[in-house]
């Protein structure tokens, strides 16, 4: 019973079998010209039968090397072919000296040296050697002078050629197997970018905002699931990023070419949450806050941009019916105000009401003026055009504004034991509109009273300089916090301590106070805060023009 023979993979066994076969045909190629030219010369052949034993060992050989399965023997038997070609070659040049066929040895001696490494590269010189100098022996029509000078050159320069192919394969091989883990790098860098591209895909196709990238031939690379959705919802083809008509932020106004959000991505212009609406108006529609971004290489070359969309048709949304709570309600309150301003009056104008009595209507009827001004601040707070105040310039004395609103808050500050304390220093007038001045001295001496604490103290200064008056309200009260200070003049924005408290209020006063305080091209800001209470100060210019 026979051992199996190992068998190499197929596509290395077909390599190893083709190569030898062509390195064989190259060897059958050259032999078979120099027959040709062997029958065409008039000289006969020195020896014709040795000469013609060479060519036969040559051909045999090469269909030895086309038959056998050498995939199946293994490359060390494959070394037998080279030494065969060596062996015929010394027997064509013992048949005819003359034709130089000795120097046919080069291409057994180069397949050695290229194949089988150090050991090739001297076994192949050494048995041309010894074939050509037991090929000495054979002839006998030249001296042996002659006979051994000719066995020695061809073999010398065998060894340079069999020493330059065996360098310069171990080069070349040294330079595949670098390539090989260059190319093993290469295709792990490749694999860990797919990987990291799948990745970010799947993050960008799993976010709730809309996200587009372009490159710097404003050519998309990104556009994410998300605003994808977006897109089709108002019949957007899937071959643009951006609808046909955008609209502004009031929803009505069809953005101008140039300045829709795309238009301005690819210019490079940076942008935060602009506000465009997508749909037609009185249909489905979708408001979006886009930020966008330049992107650059290291260079500092602008290289595309993003665009990032938020959903902001929910919050849009409930900020209008917020709003037309607002509206509503205040609307419902000054009928029943407006009747009460009437009846006081009338109550004011009849003889039958004299002394202490007189003194309360009056104050009633102020405070009824005042709530009926503040429900129109609320109207106006819930406008979705701010048109302004209407404000009537005059000199104003804001020490007479701040002590009358310390006498309007003193019975509420008695009833917590809060101190009131006012101090004037400098000239107080300005050119103002006094009554809202006085709605913003309120609002702030209002705020110090209700978060402060009981015995706590409010302290008023009133400085006035060459160009401008400043009102410093300091309370000892619970202070702000960062957060908290930083969305101090937002419209209804109240802390969530507060929220929680039993303190009331819409937040509204700053914000309206802010806007007064502009009108009148002044400042209104938070000077310190801290658990030991807070300081704001307002700042009116002396000379305003009016309008």
């Amino acid at each position: 019973m026979s051992l199996p023979l190992t068998k190499a993979p197929p596509s290395s066994r077909w390599r190893l079998e083709r190569s030898v076969f062509l390195w064989q045909l190259l060897l059958a190629g050259a032999v078979l010209l120099l027959v040709c030219i062997a029958m065409t010369i008039p000289q006969e052949l020195a020896r014709p039968e040795m000469f013609f034993f060479g060519v036969v060992l040559v051909f045999a050989t090469t269909a030895a090397a086309g038959v056998i399965p050498w995939g199946r023997l293994g490359k060390k038997w494959t070394i037998l072919v080279p030494v065969f070609d060596i062996v015929a070659v010394v027997i064509l040049r013992t048949g005819e000296p003359s034709l130089g066929s000795g120097f046919f040895l080069v291409l057994p001696v180069l397949w050695m040296a290229t194949y089988y490494g150090l050991f090739g590269a001297i076994l192949g010189p050494a048995v041309s050697m010894g074939a050509l100098i037991g090929g000495l022996f054979l002839m006998d029509q030249t001296s042996i002078t002659t006979r051994v000078a000719g066995a020695l050159v061809i073999p010398i320069v065998l060894v340079f050629v069999s020493t330059a192919t065996f360098l310069g394969t171990r080069k070349t091989q040294a330079q595949r197997v670098l390539l090989r883990q260059q190319a093993e790098l290469l295709e792990s860098a490749f694999d860990r970018a797919r990987r990291d591209e799948r990745t970010l895909d799947q993050v960008m196709n799993t976010v709730s905002f809309g996200v587009v990238a372009v490159n710097r031939f404003g050519r998309p690379t990104i556009v994410n699931s998300t605003y994808r959705r977006w897109l089709s919802a108002f019949g957007t083809p899937a071959t643009s990023y951006f609808p046909a008509v955008d609209y502004g932020e009031d929803g009505v106004t069809p953005l101008e070419p140039g300045e829709r959000p795309h238009e301005r991505m690819l210019r490079g212009d940076s942008f935060e949450n602009l506000i465009v609406w997508y749909g037609e108006p009185g249909e489905k529609r979708l408001a979006l806050g886009m930020t966008s971004r330049p992107l650059t290489n290291a260079e500092g070359q602008r290289e595309g941009a993003v665009m990032v969309s938020r959903d902001l048709t929910a919050e849009i949304d409930a900020i209008r019916a917020r709003d037309d709570l607002v509206a509503s309600v205040s609307h419902e309150l000054r009928t029943p105000l407006t009747s009460i301003l009437g009846y006081l009056e009338l109550v004011l104008d009849g003889e039958s009401i004299t002394g202490q009595d007189r003194e309360y209507v009056d104050v009633a009827l102020n405070n009824a003026d005042r709530m009926l001004s503040i429900v129109s601040d609320l109207l106006l707070a819930s406008q979705e055009e701010h048109v302004g105040f209407l404000l009537n310039f005059a000199p104003t004395n804001l020490a007479v504004l701040a002590k009358q609103s310390i006498q309007s808050l003193k019975p509420v500050a008695d009833e917590r034991r809060i101190s009131l304390l006012l101090t004037s220093i400098g000239s107080p007038i300005v050119y103002a509109d006094e009554f809202r001045v006085r709605q913003v001295i309120d609002n702030l001496l209002s705020n110090a009273v209700k978060y402060n604490h009981t015995g706590g103290r409010v302290s008023v200064a009133v400085i006035g300089d060459e160009r401008e008056v400043e009102i410093f309200i300091s309370d000892t009260g619970r202070g702000m916090t960062a957060e908290e200070q930083k969305n101090l003049f937002q419209r209804f924005y109240r802390a969530e301590s507060v929220r929680n408290s039993s303190v009331h209020g819409t937040g509204l006063g700053l914000a309206i106070s802010q806007e007064i305080v502009r009108a009148h091209e002044g400042d209104i800001r938070m000077s310190a805060s801290s658990p030991a209470g807070t300081t704001m100060v307002i700042t009116i210019p002396r000379e305003q023009q009016e309008e």
